[in-house]
């Protein structure tokens, strides 16, 4: 993927307090788990003491893993509190629509109002969006697509997600580090206000076409705040692992016409070295990280490609 340009925000090593009370903003709010998870929802909580007005709009169903998935067909909207919608399929209510659709939704919502949303946050996810499960992520999914400009866009946006601590069934536990985590992102959201670094030249939040991953370690304490890169693993309850999807017990090779075998993904601890400023390395020393994404999916040097087309006979 291209990198998004000369993306740095003035954020420092250490630990930081974002001072300041931040001006209303229009939110829309949306996520991957469903709009009854409880990230989602102290999220909205703490957006509103803060002064915000949020609008809610999040899929019915748990909807992990969606990736940048779009349902290309009509949805369904039920009004579940004030502010609060979820988002099914038209075709079968009990479906819950992609993270994607539901995002938009939410950004039409805050339209019907006169104004359009001055941000999108998605989260907060039930893990951490780092390394190359940020490009599996429906939260991640949610915000590359309203930074895009083709639906009800581009609006800033910041996926935030977060490894739950270790609480076993306490929900009161998990409850109260989402609040830490909610907490944070109105600071940051406040910070990103006071327009610091080159943001005191953009009009928005962010940069047009930028979106942001913001992971918050599921610790009692922080070791501060790191801007980095997309990392190249795979981390799994903290942990760095390889793998391969396979097929079980048998060669799949061996079947014959007509049969079924189960494949899966085996997976085993990886201790390959992180790509420098990696978010993954950040993210294991117990920093927060912030990663700048955007929708153009153009390689680096794309024009290079252009020494390969001799010989092809066109």
């Amino acid at each position: 993927m291209r990198k998004t340009g000369m993306f740095s925000l003035a954020v420092g090593a250490c630990a930081i307090a974002f001072a300041g009370p931040a001006v209303a903003l229009n939110i829309a709010l949306t996520n991957d788990d469903g709009w009854s998870a409880t990230g989602i929802q102290v999220m909205k909580t703490a957006l509103e003491a803060a002064g915000h007005k949020v609008t809610l709009a999040a899929p019915l169903t748990d909807q992990s893993g969606s990736s940048m998935g779009f349902d290309q067909e009509a949805l369904s909207v039920k009004k579940e509190a004030e502010g609060v919608y979820s988002v099914a399929l038209f075709r079968d209510a009990t479906i819950g629509a992609k993270p994607s659709n539901s995002a938009y939704v939410a950004l039409a919502i805050v339209a019907e109002g006169g104004q359009p949303a001055d941000l999108l946050i998605s989260g907060i996810n039930t893990s951490a969006n780092v390394g190359l499960s940020a490009i599996l992520s429906g939260t991640v999914g949610a915000a590359n697509h309203a930074a895009a400009s083709v639906l009800n866009g581009p609006v800033p946006a910041i996926a935030v997600g977060t490894d739950e601590p270790s609480c076993g069934g306490d929900a009161a536990c998990k409850r109260a580090h989402y609040q830490v985590v909610a907490n944070f992102m109105v600071s940051f959201v406040a910070h990103l206000q006071k327009k610091p670094g080159f943001l005191a030249s953009e009009d928005a939040l962010l940069p047009r076409g930028i979106a942001l991953i913001v992971s918050y370690p599921g610790t009692a304490s922080v070791s501060g705040i790191k801007v980095g890169v997309q990392g190249e693993s795979i981390l799994l309850n903290g942990q760095k692992v390889s793998g391969e999807i396979k097929c079980l017990k048998l060669p799949c090779s061996t079947l014959a016409v007509g049969q079924t075998r189960t494949a899966a993904p085996s997976l085993k601890p990886g201790y390959s070295a992180e790509i420098k400023d990696s978010d993954v390395g950040y993210y294991t020393e117990g920093y927060i990280t912030i990663v700048p994404i955007g929708p153009d999916l153009t390689a680096a040097n794309p024009l290079k490609f252009k020494s390969i087309l001799p010989g092809l006979g066109f």
